[in-house]
């Protein structure tokens, strides 16, 4: 996928071709609403612009008071969360609570937003994550909001767009530097995703989970790290628009009183999941200085490297150097170079942008990070 755009048109060109929601699309197309509000880490513009709803628009977080929430099925709140004002609270537990509305929230604003408006369900287990990529286990493939998922990412064409160690059933979340784990404190929580990597490093697995509040339906849907994912690789940002359409097809459906038929297609040519038992809580034995250095451990953990524009004045740099993605030199070039900060190896502008489609280093396999 060579874009967002394109990624969501061929997630919405699934739905209706293989997974028998024609019709669901449609009344999204015609009904669905959803707003996002902007956090300082979490860019849902990149993703939801591109959306089939009837309307899906991006605010600053100080615009919040000025839009009448209850004219959107979904809202999303980005990471952190921590520039809506306080007063804005009530408003956000009225849409859920009493008009029926749903929340998602993504990352720090576990912090921020669910614990100070909906407190008693999930917090921040006060573990901070490092710049990571785990494997994640879809726990209840036939829930509403993972429907198609386990099917679409078992075909062949993901298959090839993913790491090899990635298992046929998972797909790959990326843990910004310092996610927040989710810990359980309801039963009446429900956890949909789950990463074993997440619990064996920093305590509790939690990916994707969510509770209902209030008595007309008010949902609240909170998730590790963010919805851009743009490091997560291919496989991944697909499970997540994936996630992220059936959340708003699903509050749709139910406003509309679709009724939906299990999706055909490719669901019945692929196995059954292998279920996912969740580890025996234990105490960490690593020393806490540890934790942000997921790369001390072999835990299939992914790392990252900083992406450095190179001084091409520096004595370090020759323009006889090659690009680690075209192989050819920088004699004629005149645009800006780069480098892995890991390893070293330099790109090509224009190369760069092409290397972080592919999520890692050409040389080193380190995920680039800005």
């Amino acid at each position: 996928m060579s874009s967002w755009k394109d990624l969501y048109s061929e997630v919405k060109r699934r739905k209706m071709e293989a997974l028998d929601k024609k019709d669901v699309v449609k009344a999204v197309e015609k009904h669905g609403k959803i707003l996002a509000i902007e956090g300082r880490y979490e860019h849902p513009r990149k993703v939801i612009d591109h959306m089939y709803a009837a309307k899906h628009i991006t605010i600053s977080p100080n615009d919040i008071m000025k839009h009448n929430l209850s004219d959107y099925d979904v809202v999303l709140i980005g990471c952190p969360g921590d520039k809506i004002p306080h007063s804005a609270f009530p408003k956000i537990s009225e849409y859920v609570s009493l008009k029926g509305g749903w929340l998602i929230t993504t990352d720090w604003a576990i912090r921020h937003i669910v614990e100070s408006i909906f407190p008693g369900y999930i917090r921040w287990n006060q573990q901070k994550t490092a710049d990571a990529v785990v494997a994640c286990q879809i726990v209840e493939p036939n829930h509403p909001f993972l429907e198609g998922v386990l099917s679409e990412i078992q075909q062949a064409k993901w298959q090839k767009m993913t790491a090899k160690d990635t298992k046929k059933a998972e797909f790959k979340w990326w843990l910004e530097n310092r996610s927040f784990p989710i810990q359980v404190l309801n039963p009446a929580v429900r956890v949909l995703i789950r990463s074993s990597h997440i619990q064996q490093k920093w305590g509790d697995d939690p990916v994707l989970c969510y509770f209902d509040h209030g008595n007309v339906g008010g949902r609240v849907i909170h998730l590790i790290s963010h919805t851009h994912l743009q490091k997560g690789g291919a496989k991944g940002k697909y499970a997540s628009a994936l996630i992220l359409t059936n959340i708003l097809d699903e509050k749709v459906s139910m406003k509309m009183g679709i009724a939906k038929t299990p999706a055909k297609g490719y669901v019945s040519d692929w196995e059954q999941p292998v279920t996912y038992v969740q580890p025996q809580q234990a105490s960490p034995t690593v020393p806490s200085d540890q934790y942000l250095n997921p790369s001390t451990q072999n835990m299939g953990l992914t790392g990252t490297a900083q992406i450095v524009e190179i001084d091409v004045n520096s004595t370090d740099f020759s323009y006889a150097d090659k690009c680690s993605y075209c192989g050819y030199d920088y004699g004629e070039y005149t645009g800006k170079i780069y480098k892995c900060q890991s390893c070293g190896t330099t790109y090509h502008e224009n190369c760069l942008n092409m290397q972080i489609n592919e999520g890692t280093c050409k040389n080193c396999g380190k995920i680039l990070l800005w």
